[in-house]
């Protein structure tokens, strides 16, 4: 619907629903192993190092998502994922980008005729937090240690943006989203930095003949690669829309495929998610109308609360979306052990994650064994198991993972679109 792509793996037949009951869950939990520490050379493929960044060695995981150490003119910052990776390199990619507009005259004279505009060109933002704490459990990793645990999270508090008032008024808000999403970053990004810069870039808009445009074609070639992958319809919404109407259109959405009010202005009220990421969840429900009882995603993914869970559930969504449209089409969502599980109309149940590194962990292994002990116990047991995910797996893990009867995919890409 918003111009993601894919490719579309070979999946193999279902296993009959007797084999999902076939070996006791404890039986496979008796021994567990450490995630392995990964070099970034490997996993990036070179990419470890790269203007204004380095990756720092080792690269360590909690069964689930990798965590990664990445060291910046700010200092060190810990990401936690290949998702949030692959979005915060290229964001800063972008600002170095843009920062490279400062070599050429005409765009600093008018960057000096915005500065004597009466309108102010500092924005509130939110930033993820930069330290040298090294973490080894990811927010996911905490999520379904809390589950295995019978503990839900709860979420509140919701922030706000100053100076938008005067920014709208001359048309600056506008160029922001407008040159945000030609150059392939999100307007409400929560990387300081860059939208900051956002912020001073589209001020030039605010002083004489410079258009988006304009300043778009004196970036260095192949910036704007990104620009493509978001369809006209998704783009427009995010330019076109002010952020009180990109709110009240979301709220709109996801009110039409049956999410609860509560529901509703809990996922709004979320902080750890920008604006652009709750449209981008609430039409890739809109785009799977066949699928029933949606509404627990979006229950899943308003309790996310830290930044790194938001990210997966939502790359989850698109995950999801992907799925239905290109493997096989879902049927309904089933709340098992506390964790949404698509189930296909052929039967199967299709447990769809953007995993990193699956490990067999206890923690993995108790989430694993709850959800082949639930599967089972469902009103109508699905007849096998496709365990797809965006990462790989240890030999242990998958060792274990089989045992259950669940046929696993790995390394299935995320679509190309807005969500990395």
């Amino acid at each position: 619907m918003f111009g993601f792509e894919t490719c579309r793996p070979k999946l193999a037949g279902a296993f009959l629903g007797a084999l999902l009951l076939s070996v006791p869950a404890n039986a496979l939990t008796e021994q567990y192993e450490t995630p392995p520490e990964q070099d970034p050379a490997t996993l990036l493929d070179g990419k470890e190092l790269g203007p204004g960044y380095a990756v720092l060695s080792p690269v360590r995981g909690d069964g689930f998502l990798r965590i990664y150490q990445v060291q910046t003119d700010l200092g060190v910052e810990q990401i936690e994922g290949d998702g949030m990776l692959k979005l915060r390199l290229h964001e800063i990619q972008v600002l170095i980008a843009l920062d490279s507009l400062k070599n050429d005259a005409s765009f600093v004279d008018g960057l000096k005729q915005a500065a004597m505009k009466p309108v102010e060109f500092v924005e509130s933002t939110v930033t993820d937090p930069v330290g040298t704490a090294k973490n080894t459990v990811s927010g996911v990793g905490r999520m379904f240690g809390r589950l295995t645990k019978g503990v839900e999270a709860a979420v509140s508090g919701k922030g706000g943006s100053p100076a938008e008032l005067a920014k709208s008024i001359t048309g600056q808000a506008k160029a922001r989203r407008e040159l945000a999403v030609d150059v392939g970053v999100d307007p409400y990004t929560f990387y300081r930095p860059l939208s900051e810069k956002l912020d001073e870039t589209a001020s030039v808009t605010t002083a004489g003949n410079w258009t988006v445009s304009a300043i778009t074609s004196l970036l260095p070639g192949g910036i704007i690669v990104n620009a493509a992958r978001q369809a006209d319809n998704f783009r427009n919404l995010i330019v076109d829309s002010t952020p009180t109407e990109l709110q009240e259109r979301t709220s709109s959405v996801l009110r039409a495929v049956g999410v609860p009010e509560v529901t509703n202005a809990k996922l709004m009220g979320n902080p750890f998610y920008t604006a652009s990421e709750k449209a981008a969840i609430a039409y890739q429900m809109q785009a799977m109308p066949g699928v029933k009882d949606l509404y627990l995603i979006a229950e899943k993914a308003a309790d996310a609360d830290s930044r790194d869970l938001a990210y997966f559930q939502l790359r989850r969504v698109v995950l999801m979306e992907t799925y239905n449209s290109t493997v096989s089409p879902l049927g309904d969502i089933k709340l098992v052990s506390g964790i949404p599980v698509a189930l296909r109309r052929d039967g199967i149940a299709a447990i769809v994650m953007p995993f990193d590194h699956v490990a067999w962990t206890q923690t993995v292994a108790q989430t694993f064994s709850a959800m082949h002990e639930g599967l089972g116990t469902l009103p109508f047991p699905p007849t096998g198991v496709d365990f797809l995910i965006t990462g790989d797996v240890t030999p242990m893990a998958a060792e274990r993972i089989a045992a259950f009867g669940w046929e696993i995919t790995g390394n299935y890409p995320m679509p190309k679109g807005p969500v990395f």
